[in-house]
């Protein structure tokens, strides 16, 4: 382990330096505790390539080699005492020696068992194998927690084989106890922001007893100097050619490590008189297939270029005399004038980005009406974003604290332009850092961002689970809102913590940021937003309009708070409302706690609104829903359906996250209650159950047995083989279908179907343009035909075929034709084209016979 390097070095020679004179014992003393304190620190780094194969160089020669950078960046003359030497050479040792198992107490085991490591585990599980998530996990830990554990690593000990006694890094107990703790805050400071170092560190310390008083040290100097020549120390020694041809990398490790491996050791750019420019450049040109490593060797160096003025402003607030040398880096002003220094074969790079050149634009419409149809409810999309955050925010807290409960208010205020809609919630909250970040990044959820694991640690890795996936669901305020006021708080923080964002004007990229709190910002709630609602998006709160999406069909006018249930069907929070002045009231118990399923379904099915059909079926039938569960989370609430009065009904619900995916054009078809969907894309379509397979026919075949404990009519049994059809349930032994022969109606079993295709054939009126029962066809009968007649549309009504086999085995066809082969002949099928008109066009017959095998 030669010392010469560091020897060499200015920094080194003026302070700790081999010297006669005044102080020189004083000198002695701490050059030979840093040799010391080098000497066992070089034997913990040199565990971090075990640990973390995939890094680069992080041994003691990179240590070295950051006095030999920092000496660059300074320059010959900086004010440097031989304390501030000690220190600045113990923060080098101790900046990255945490990035190994080995600086743990508790090793391997105390490293993942960490919220973080877990967390990351298990973001990455579902797409890599088990070992490599295991190895992704552990550097990604390490890196987290590696600047945090170097600030008390000086105070860690190890035993000694042999002795039993406690070794130190720094063997020097009056050194470790004076300087230790300020030598690892400013080891872990190259993991902070420059405003960190700036306020978290202290502006000056005295000097140790004993030692001359212009011994003083400056923290924030020495911080300066360790982030700027870490940043800087980018070239082959850290990525040597053996060390890569002996460890096989790949992916990012591959990328960062062929960066540096083409790069020389940094240097002052000699064509500048005044020594103020640092120069990189390339020992070998990027080739075409490296131009990834390229980019990644110009972002490193736009690094430096930005730690180096940040690091010089902030001095230059403190003392001219502390101001580096350098600074500025030559060529990052564009990767054309880089290119010249770090040089490529076979390409030029350039600044050639996606360019956006209206972003306001781009949000409203890719996080608007876009998005959502341009004849969507946007009243209705608005409340349901702000929920869905709501109810995320809450469900992540429970996470949190045990016993929480949580609760989502929304009120109404009437103003002379319109309305003030206020949605507000007691979960997690929003800190500055999310509010500023998450928040106005469109397309990128918190929930999926890597800041969630610094803000909630252990919570990727739990029970939660976001509804929030898209990142954009807040931009859909501005479809209907002309300002929008965002106040939050983390759900630990006081009311100093309350920052608010304002878009006075709508959408804009730049609004208003205020650490202050609203008037009416509550003690027990986390996020407030405000939305001074357009004039057309709300006219009048008691008469809200909810379509039923048929043509001659009236339309429903409701009010506000059963419109906002309706939303909230399957919440699994309590919702709050009131409007103006009056008191909160539960619109919405969450679905878990509910006890009054009649009351629900009455109420997200608007039957108060309705004829008395509506209300009397749910009173014949609420008895039977029954909860749709898997591994202890709930699906669905819901009930088969078996009655052919209930189109546009809105008794049912399909909801995605729990929250409706639309209160329009529901219908009582399939089912009434809700069924949970995965979602499509952010419009929140339901792209198929939330529930497996196995649970939703756990349902459907309890559903079956009470249907029958209660007496199910023939009839009832022909729409239940619709329903079943739509949870993709087997109904060949438990449905009918009704057909039509000799102009008389029919109600036959499967089986009785299939005997009829025996003796005379059984017939489907189908479109000429596609293979589907025509529901609405014109032909009631076919003449020695049994003619199948269809009670409504649905996919139960498939013709479609594959192989000579019907495509759906569920489907009216698909059962026909099981059925026939159970009973040991063979289907055949044939088209008669042309056999009559429909309101779609010409139908043709789909006709089945059978014979015996």
């Amino acid at each position: 382990m030669s010392f010469e390097r560091v020897g060499n070095t200015a920094l080194w020679n003026n302070t700790l330096g081999v010297k006669s004179g005044q102080f020189n014992e004083k000198r002695e003393e701490l050059r030979a505790s840093y040799m010391n304190f080098r000497e066992k620190t070089a034997h913990l780094v040199s565990k971090i390539s075990g640990t973390l194969p995939g890094l680069t160089q992080h041994d003691v020669s990179h240590l070295d080699a950051l006095w030999e950078v920092a000496d660059l960046i300074c320059g010959d003359s900086y004010p440097f005492n031989p304390i501030e030497a000690y220190v600045f050479g113990g923060a080098i040792l101790l900046h990255d020696s945490a990035l190994c198992f080995e600086a743990y107490d508790g090793g391997v085991e105390e490293v993942r068992s960490t919220a973080i490591w877990k967390d990351t585990l298990a973001s990455v599980l579902d797409s890599v194998a088990y070992d490599e998530a295991v190895q992704i996990s552990d550097f990604a830990a390490l890196r987290y927690l590696h600047a945090h554990q170097a600030e008390s690593l000086t105070e860690k000990s190890w035993l000694d084989p042999e002795s039993k006694s406690p070794l130190f890094l720094i063997e020097n107990s009056f050194f470790r106890k004076h300087l230790g703790r300020l030598i690892g805050q400013i080891a872990a400071s190259h993991h902070w922001s420059i405003e960190e170092v700036s306020n978290k560190l202290p502006l000056q310390v005295n000097a140790l007893p004993g030692f001359p008083r212009d011994w003083r040290i400056d923290p924030i100097k020495i911080a300066c100097m360790l982030r700027c020549a870490d940043a800087a120390h980018i070239d082959n020694e850290r990525a040597p050619d053996f060390l890569h041809a002996l460890i096989k990398r790949r992916g990012v490790s591959f990328t960062h490590w062929k960066a540096q491996n083409k790069l020389a050791s940094v240097d002052v750019d000699q064509s500048d008189s005044t020594g103020s420019t640092l120069i990189f450049t390339s020992t070998h040109r990027f080739l075409e297939n490296e131009s990834e490593a390229w980019w990644v060797a110009y972002d490193a160096v736009c690094m430096v270029e930005k730690e180096i003025r940040a690091s010089n402003a902030l001095l230059e607030t403190r003392s001219q005399q502390a101001l580096f040398q350098v600074k500025r880096v030559k060529g990052v002003e564009s990767p054309e004038l880089m290119s010249k220094y770090i040089q490529t074969e076979g390409w030029s790079p350039c600044m050639a980005e996606v360019y956006v050149g209206n972003i306001e634009n781009l949000v409203r419409t890719l996080g608007g009406e876009k998005l959502y149809g341009e004849s969507c409810d946007k009243f209705e999309v608005m409340v349901r974003e702000l929920i869905q955050n709501a109810r995320d925010s809450i469900q992540a807290r429970k996470e949190l604290e045990k016993d929480f409960k949580g609760k989502i208010l929304i009120s109404l205020e009437k103003s002379s332009t319109g309305y003030c809609l206020c949605i507000e919630d007691d979960g997690v909250g929003m800190s500055k850092r999310v509010l500023i970040g998450p928040l106005l990044d469109f397309g990128t959820s918190f929930w999926t961002s890597t800041l969630v694991h610094s803000e909630f640690p252990g919570l990727r890795s739990s029970k939660f689970k976001a509804v929030g996936q898209f990142g954009i669901g807040f931009y859909s305020v501005f479809m209907g809102a002309e300002k929008v006021v965002v106040a939050s708080r983390p759900w630990n923080g006081g009311s100093s913590d309350v920052w608010q964002l304002n878009f006075n004007r709508g959408l804009s990229l730049r609004p208003l940021l205020k650490n202050t709190k609203p008037d009416d910002f509550k003690t027990d709630i986390s996020t407030q937003v405000k939305l001074d609602l357009k004039p057309e998006i709300l006219v009048n709160h008691e008469e809200v309009e909810v379509k039923r999406n048929v043509a001659g069909a009236e339309n429903l006018k409701i009010n506000a708070a059963d419109f906002i249930s309706s939303l909230c069907a399957a919440l699994d929070v309590s919702v709050f409302f009131k409007v103006g002045n009056c008191d909160y009231t539960e619109i919405h118990r969450n679905i878990l706690l509910q006890d009054d399923y009649q009351c629900w379904l009455d109420r997200i099915s608007y039957a108060k609104y309705q004829s008395t059909y509506v209300s009397n079926y749910i009173s014949n039938n609420v008895e039977r829903l029954r909860p749709i569960v898997e591994d202890g989370l709930w699906h669905g609430l819901a009930a088969i359906s078996t009655s052919s009065h209930v189109e546009q009904s809105f008794l049912n619900v399909r909801t995605v996250g729990n929250l409706c995916s639309s209160v329009h054009g529901r219908s009582g078809e399939d089912f009434i209650g809700y069924v949970n969907y995965l979602p499509k894309s952010a419009r929140r379509e339901g792209l198929k159950f939330s529930a497996s397979p196995q649970a939703i026919e756990s349902w459907a075949k309890e559903q079956i047995e009470i249907l029958h404990e209660k007496g199910i009519t023939p009839l009832e049994k022909c729409q239940l083989a619709y329903s079943l059809c739509y949870f993709d349930i087997d109904p060949i032994d438990v449905a009918n279908v009704v057909v039509c022969r000799n102009n008389d109606f029919e109600i036959l079993s499967f089986e009785e179907l299939a005997l009829l295709s025996v003796e005379e054939g059984v017939a489907f009126v189908k479109a000429s343009y596609m293979d589907h029962v025509d529901a609405y066809s014109s032909i009631k009968s076919m003449e020695g035909k049994a003619l199948f007649r269809p009670i409504r549309n649905s996919n139960f009504l498939s013709l479609k075929m594959l192989d000579g086999k019907p495509e759906n085995d569920r489907s009216v066809l698909g059962c026909l034709f099981r059925k026939i082969i159970q009973l040991g002949y063979k289907p055949e099928v044939r088209i008669e084209s042309e056999i009559g008109k429909s309101m779609f066009g010409m139908n043709d017959a789909l006709i089945v016979t059978s014979k015996t095998n």
